[in-house]
């Protein structure tokens, strides 16, 4: 049996500040009404190409995970930061089927999140409703992966990947800040 077509998702925990990420996207947020893109509820940013001074740090311990990716994909080319954009979901809101297909690489860094505030699910486009009666789920059958976000986690995974994220079913909004690498 030949494993083909295979897809990552890479995560990294990893340890800043996450106070002074918050109030920066609070600050950013009294200042943008946001966009409805995939989201439902909730605010989004506008796209942002220019550093913000306050997400540097954050943004270069996302490179190091994204060079850790960039060796198993044996690219021509380093990868850079294309865009990123701020997020917060308050109760009930979610984020609709998605992808970014104009990306390499894309991802979610968690600032802020609760217990029920949704995961983030990833989908397999190619299985669906494919095989109907299955007795365990593995890499082979399953047509969903989830994860359950925490606070600090940073998930990169391949732009093309169909995903949404479930409801925020807590009081506390979820803020994180997602991105894409060319």
């Amino acid at each position: 049996m030949f494993n083909i077509f295979s897809n990552y998702i890479h995560t990294d925990l990893l340890s800043l500040n996450t106070k002074k990420i918050k109030k920066e996207i609070f600050h950013i947020k009294s200042k943008d009404k946001g966009r409805t893109i995939s989201n439902y509820g909730g605010w989004q940013s506008q796209d942002f190409k220019k550093m913000n001074e306050n997400f540097k740090i954050l943004f270069k311990s996302i490179n190091t995970s994204v060079k850790e990716v960039e060796k198993y994909l044996n690219l021509k080319k380093e990868l850079s930061l294309d865009n990123y954009w701020c997020n917060i979901n308050y109760f009930g809101s979610f984020n609709r089927p998605h992808n970014h297909e104009n990306s390499t690489v894309s991802g979610v860094y968690y600032v802020d999140v609760y217990n029920n505030s949704g995961n983030i699910v990833f989908m397999n486009k190619n299985l669906n409703s494919f095989y109907t009666k299955i007795n365990n789920y593995n890499e082979y059958n399953s047509s969903t992966f989830q994860l359950r976000p925490e606070k600090n986690l940073c998930v990169l995974f391949p732009s093309y990947l169909n995903h949404y994220v479930e409801p925020n079913l807590n009081k506390k909004e979820r803020i994180s800040i997602s991105f894409n690498y060319v």
